[in-house]
């Protein structure tokens, strides 16, 4: 990991503080896969029968998904508890190799980073183009 001046980073945020960002980035993730899950959940009642085994297992495979999220989000934290808040890292380099702008954004302000307004206005919102 470079210090300031050699190389590129240059925001340093503590180790727990980074867990908790991260934690809550997770618990995001998770709710909108509980989203995704009802959505799915109310189109099994719209596809023909014949394909209802199908949205099932894609249900259930979103269900396995979000309760995976809650509990890394829920070992996170708990990691971020048990992390001196002394220790830290500089987290510049591993944010701008995060692809969604928005997220990339909100993880850098959460972390002590100036915003770069990604989550404001009607363009809001994770985004990539691949």
């Amino acid at each position: 990991m470079d210090a300031p001046g050699v190389g590129e980073d240059t925001l340093k945020a503590s180790i727990a503080t980074t867990f908790d960002v991260l934690a809550w980035e997770m618990e995001l993730a998770a709710a909108r896969c509980i989203y995704l899950d009802t959505l799915v959940g109310k189109m099994l009642n719209l596809i023909a029968e014949e394909r209802q085994g199908e949205f099932r297992e894609s249900a259930h495979t979103v269900d396995l998904l979000s309760q995976q999220l809650t509990n890394l989000s829920a070992f996170t934290r708990r990691m971020s508890g048990n992390v001196s808040a002394d220790v830290t890292a500089y987290v510049h380099t591993a944010l701008s190799d995060i692809t969604l702008g928005a997220l990339a954004d909100r993880m850098s302000t959460a972390l002590g980073g100036a915003e770069k307004g990604l989550n404001d206005g009607d363009g809001a919102g994770d985004f990539d183009l691949f």
